[in-house]
């Protein structure tokens, strides 16, 4: 009975230690974001994640994120720096209709409208080539879209997103 409370107490201290590591999409109009040795801007950058890649992440402090090596294979994940967290969109998690989508690359921009359709405003623009939130089919034709925090934002053609198959969370 002892050496099974004592496991047991092992076990629940070693809990904490445990990271629970996070999948998040990279997300940089500027095209990639650094990484860095300690979490802020006045560190050295360690290296540099292309916008629209995928990262393992756990919560770090004043903002930004620990990045780690991504391995699929259940190997140890090696730490690798620091991310700022507003740089990294977290999807939802899997039964949420919202996913990720990138913006297909025409005009330069395209438009958020207020309503399902050209008749309605303008409410905002995204640069082609972004990746941004967006949810189920309104009418075929248009998505809802979604700031990176999963804030309702407005409407974007569906002619003018491509969906993006995110990896296993």
């Amino acid at each position: 009975m002892r050496k099974l409370v004592t496991f047991l107490l092992a076990m629940l201290m070693g809990i904490p230690c445990m990271a629970q590591y996070r999948m998040g999409l990279v997300k940089d109009e500027d095209g990639y974001t650094n990484v860095r040795k300690g979490p802020g801007t006045k560190y050295e950058i360690v290296d540099q994640v292309p916008d629209g890649m995928w990262v393992s992440f756990t919560k770090g402090e004043k903002g930004w994120h620990k990045i780690y090596t991504t391995y699929t294979s259940g190997e140890e994940q090696e730490f690798i720096g620091y991310m700022s967290a507003n740089k990294i969109v977290v999807p939802p998690r899997q039964g949420a209709w919202k996913q990720v989508a990138q913006v297909k690359d025409e005009d330069g921009y395209t438009n958020i409208r207020k309503g399902a359709g050209t008749k309605y405003a303008i409410v905002g623009r995204v640069r082609d080539g972004s990746y941004i939130l967006i949810s189920g089919d309104y009418d075929d034709r248009w998505f809802k879209v979604y700031t990176q925090k999963g804030t309702f934002r407005g409407y974007i053609s569906a002619n003018k997103v491509l969906r993006i198959e995110s990896p296993m969370f």
